[in-house]
């Protein structure tokens, strides 16, 4: 017996030191490692005048701030960043078009200095869509060239669709529009990896607590092979503010659930003859040229599309001067459609029909009457119907 309370003690202080190192080990990390900064004051790069002019504009009860630069005389040129991020992505932009536009690139909402919204929804990109028509009117124009980048794309891609005629010309860089997105998840052509990483993205917690580790060590992967130190500070400084990565996952998981559930569908876009541009970087490894270009081709003509090489995800950053030229060579009707050595060859298409099961059951002798039924049956009639398969049909 006192063998064995003398075993039950050992075994109770062995476990009672394993906890309280785990505790201190826990503690250290926690200090040196997972803990960031909260950077007080802006960095030198972000201050007023480097760039352009700091002004606020309230628009659905929000205090929008965004960065100026050129004439309010000339046709503006709006600029919308992606997530996370903030209008200082654009810097290489403001100050090249200035002389010709009247650059203007904003912090959308819960984003870098811009108000952060009273409910979540206002995330969604409907609301963002609607907001962004009102920096329109604020600004004193009725429409403009509007430029986004990542999510900034998503955004710009669905008020193009809602409100074509608020914008003149639009060039939208690495992400397609989100009926392009759906399109190719449901075709499996996103990779694994990323569709792994958008879903770590929605766990509570840990990737925040990724993003602040290594003093922010996730602004050094993702800019360090381009930017420059005090680059870098000012990203930092934006992401360390009290809630900054919050607010950036909030509309991230907004707008992942409705890209699970809700149907995002071509034939809503209002007709428009919008001429456009897609860029895109060669080395992006999130979404491939070849895989979206005839889709968003089909859908949004007049477009061109266009690689621009050795660049990945901040193309407009990691080498500002292709991009430029292609921009300005855009906006001056002097980019040719198609250009052989960048457009995607051909290929022969499969367009996903959605059919409800009782014309999916009928029997079709050939397949042109299979065609014919999905053609019927893909219209307003059968669209909210909850038993649909989707049929592949050549094109």
């Amino acid at each position: 017996a006192a063998m064995d309370t003398l075993v039950i003690g050992c075994v109770k202080r062995v476990v009672l030191l394993c906890r309280q190192y785990l505790q201190c080990l826990i503690k250290w990390c926690h200090l040196t490692y997972w803990t960031s900064v909260v950077r007080k004051h802006p960095p030198d790069v972000v201050k007023p005048g480097r760039w352009g002019k700091h002004r606020y504009l309230e628009v659905h009860k929000l205090q929008i701030h965004y960065i100026e630069n050129g004439s309010s005389s000339k046709p503006l040129m709006l600029f919308l960043h992606g997530l996370p991020d903030f209008w200082y992505t654009w810097r290489h932009q403001i100050k090249e078009f200035s002389e010709d536009y009247w650059t203007v690139a904003i912090d959308l909402p819960g984003c870098g200095q811009s108000d952060e919204p009273h409910y979540d929804i206002t995330y969604k990109l409907n609301n963002l869509a609607s907001l962004v028509c009102g920096v329109i009117d604020g600004l004193g124009k009725q429409d403009c060239i509007l430029v986004g980048h990542g999510c900034g794309a998503l955004v710009g891609w669905h008020l193009l669709n809602q409100y074509p005629q608020r914008v003149s010309k639009y060039i939208m860089m690495s992400l397609p529009s989100m009926g392009v997105l759906q399109e190719l998840h449901q075709r499996g052509t996103i990779p694994l990896t990323v569709q792994a990483e958008a879903l770590f993205l929605c766990l509570p917690r840990l990737p925040t607590l990724f993003a602040r580790s290594g003093d922010f060590q996730l602004v050094d992967r993702m800019l360090a092979h381009f930017a420059k130190p005090a680059d870098m500070e000012a990203y930092k400084y934006t992401f360390s503010q009290p809630g900054a990565l919050e607010r950036y996952l909030k509309a991230y998981r907004e707008n992942f659930c409705d890209f699970l559930v809700e149907e995002f569908d071509f034939r809503e876009r209002k007709p428009s003859q919008t001429p456009g541009l897609f860029l895109i970087g060669d080395e992006d490894r999130w979404i491939l040229l070849e895989d979206c270009s005839s889709l968003l081709i089909d859908h949004y003509q007049p477009l061109a599309v266009r690689y621009v090489p050795q660049t990945g995800r901040f193309l407009h950053q990691e080498d500002p001067k292709p991009v430029n030229r292609l921009m300005r060579m855009f906006l001056n009707d002097k980019l040719e459609r198609p250009e052989a050595s960048l457009e995607v060859p051909p290929l022969t298409k499969i367009i996903q029909k959605e059919v409800c099961e009782n014309c999916h059951g009928k029997p079709h002798g050939t397949a042109e009457q299979h065609e014919n039924c999905s053609t019927h049956c893909d219209g307003e009639a059968h669209r909210h119907l909850l038993s649909k398969v989707r049929i592949p049909i050549s094109s």
